[in-house]
């Protein structure tokens, strides 16, 4: 990389695909250097792999007019920038200390006002807020317009409130579904896509209404209905809709999830380096999520090397839910590069310290790590003296439920025993089949168990083939 382009192309490097071809939709430019430096960065950003060096006889003047207006173009659409706006102005407001600069650029916001924003609920609030400050000061004038306004789009608002209202009970069926499948969420589906399609609802609410429809589609093993409705979503995110990085890092961490299930796992890690482009609230959760399909790839030192250089995340991460999530992969991506001895020392650690939390989030994602490095190790009784100290078969009964459950534990634990000699090989081939049974209808599902299948080869040949499948039972067809 020249030191002259250095800054430019880090800056074009970080851009995302979607946030280049909005630019490509939008720019009028009539200098063929500009818009051969825009095709370059598309390819680029498509490509990191295979990119090409912008060129050193181009003006430099022109990367930095670029530069500048690529940023202000796509500020011109961020929700998140324009919602940070908002609250700037409210906590002005509430505080008397709004300018008149500022007071005129709210009334030109009304004056113009066509279509509700990604935050139209806020900024309703935010203008009533606005009604009461001029109200107190006799500012007649600008009291009308802002008047008209809140009468205008009364009933909107209150229409907005009330989907908002409806979306709260719809996700609680939705997630206990996933995560007990105790509940049924079907009947939420025509009425969530309803929301999405309505243009003239505020831009959140719709955005909320495909994040949860993303999540009945999951449950129901339904992909065909989500990728009708990813494609729209994209080509709404390349016209610079529902844009922030927030959002489209949280589209591309989504896409992940559905290119994994059905086996995709080129386009999966694909989208998986997108969404970690950027550091986010989420970002362990992404990588978490891309370290699994590199591990399903075999490209065990990138998976390795990903959880590594992510540890200054790990350390400053609040949520508990992606610190056990990190320390499961983590494990399981020693496992996969033969440093079984290294991942259970780390692992009997991360238990001592993280008990509690391990066992309020992610307890069978972990286990199934830990139990994995001590298979490995041929440490069998290590496994039983575990799921009888945790009680982690109780757990798993009750486990069996949830719409992720693969019987790992189940299988680790049942090997173990029947290595040490505590069933025989006909109980442990009960033990192996019976859970996997309700379980053959999901191709996904039977990917994982036969990738488990080809683990456990090594200690049980009499009861998993070389090619994961199970004696008597067709894994992977």
């Amino acid at each position: 990389m020249s030191a002259r382009l250095s800054n430019f192309t880090l800056f074009a490097n970080s851009l995302l695909p979607h946030e280049v071809s909005y630019l490509q939709a939008v720019n009028q430019f009539k200098d063929a250097e500009n818009i051969g430096i825009l095709e370059l960065i598309l390819h680029n950003t498509h490509n990191p792999e295979q990119t090409f060096p912008y060129k050193l006889s181009i003006d430099k003047r022109k990367y930095s007019n670029l530069k500048i207006w690529i940023t202000e173009k796509l500020k011109s659409i961020d929700v998140d920038a324009y919602y940070s706006w908002l609250l700037e102005i409210d906590r002005k407001i509430m505080t008397d200390n709004i300018s008149p600069r500022e007071e005129d650029a709210l009334i030109r916001l009304i004056k113009g006002f066509d279509k509700p924003p990604y935050y139209f609920i806020r900024l309703y609030e935010i203008i009533r807020n606005y009604r009461f400050y001029l109200l107190i000061r006799f500012r007649h004038h600008y009291n009308r317009i802002v008047d008209r306004f809140l009468t205008e789009y009364q009933t909107l608002y209150n229409d907005c409130i009330e989907v908002n209202r409806q979306l709260h009970e719809a996700t609680i069926d939705i997630v206990n579904q996933y995560a007990q499948n105790k509940t049924e969420s079907r009947k939420w589906e025509q009425w969530l896509k309803d929301v999405f399609y309505n243009d003239k609802l505020d831009g959140l609410n719709r955005y909320l209404a495909i994040v949860r429809l993303t999540l009945i589609y999951f449950n129901y093993k339904e992909y065909d209905k989500l990728d009708t409705l990813y494609n729209e979503l994209d080509r709404m995110m390349r016209e610079g809709q529902f844009y922030s990085r927030r959002i489209l890092l949280n589209y591309y961490a989504n896409r992940v999830m559905l290119h994994s299930k059905r086996n995709e796992l080129d386009k999966a890690s694909e989208y998986g380096y997108l969404s970690i482009r950027q550091h986010s609230g989420d970002y362990l959760h992404y990588v978490n999520n891309l370290c699994a399909v590199l591990l399903r790839q075999n490209q065990n030192t990138k998976a390795l090397k990903l959880m590594q250089d992510s540890f200054p995340e790990l350390k400053n991460t609040k949520s508990h839910h992606n610190r056990v999530g990190f320390a499961s992969f983590y494990i399981r991506a020693l496992n996969k590069n033969k440093r079984a001895t290294e991942a259970a020392d780390y692992a009997e650690t991360f238990l001592n310290g993280y008990k509690e939390q391990i066992f309020e989030f992610r307890w069978h994602t972990f286990f199934a790590s830990y139990m994995q490095s001590l298979i490995a190790m041929e440490k069998y009784s290590r496994v039983m003296q575990l799921s009888k100290r945790y009680k982690l078969m109780d757990r798993e009964s009750e486990y069996k439920l949830r719409a992720v459950y693969i019987p790992t534990i189940t299988w680790y634990h049942a090997v173990a025993e029947y290595k040490e000699l505590e069933t025989n090989l006909h109980d442990l081939l009960a033990q192996i089949q019976n859970p996997a049974l309700p379980l053959l209808s999901d191709p996904h599902k039977c990917r994982l168990m036969a990738d488990l299948g080809r683990e456990l080869h090594a200690h049980v040949p009499e009861v998993f083939l070389k090619d994961g499948n199970i004696n008597g039972l067709l894994l992977n067809g």
